[in-house]
């Protein structure tokens, strides 16, 4: 466990500065550049050449010609409605890292995460809570007492289920 901690903080301070952070939170970077400056030199001379160390013509006989070639962009800065968006964009990246982090470093995470989705989708909550509302329906459009429709909609687990949390919120 101890070399798993050193390691990831050795990887984090070697890709500090990495580009692919920023596109791991999933923000957007501005792409249209504010100004773009280009420009292009050319040297060259036909006749005696006397260059220094750093191999600049100093002097030239004959036919002296110059050739450099330069780019420069510059960025534009965001504007507020950008940078809000990149700031929900970069939350969202974050927490889907610290959530996949998480599932890895401590397992019973993931375990929690999965288990709370499928009580959501398929627990014992939810479906008494669905058999309530059939049976608040049925009442409604058959013109029935609540009491018998609830009676004949839910099981007794879903009883049991209700008063427990009847208890539990101290509803009477």
């Amino acid at each position: 466990m101890k070399n798993l901690i050193l390691s990831i903080i050795a990887v984090m301070f070697l890709s500090s500065g990495c580009s692919l952070i920023p596109r791991i939170t999933m923000d957007s970077k501005g792409t249209t550049p504010q100004a773009t400056q280009k420009s292009k030199v050319k040297e060259s001379c036909k006749g005696e050449t006397v260059m220094n160390e750093q191999g600049d013509i100093i002097s030239c006989s004959k036919g002296y010609k110059n050739f450099e070639q330069n780019y420069v962009k510059e960025e534009r800065s965001y504007t507020f409605k950008e940078k809000i968006i990149n700031f929900f964009r970069g939350l969202m990246g974050w927490s889907f890292w610290i959530v996949v982090g998480l599932c890895f470093l401590l397992p019973t995470t993931a375990g929690l995460l999965i288990g709370r989705v499928i009580e959501g989708a398929v627990g014992i909550s939810t479906n008494a809570l669905k058999s309530v509302v059939t049976a608040v329906q049925r009442a409604r459009k058959q013109g029935k007492p609540l009491d018998e429709a609830l009676d004949a909609e839910l099981d007794v687990k879903f009883k049991k289920y209700i008063r427990q949390l009847k208890e539990k919120k101290g509803i009477k």
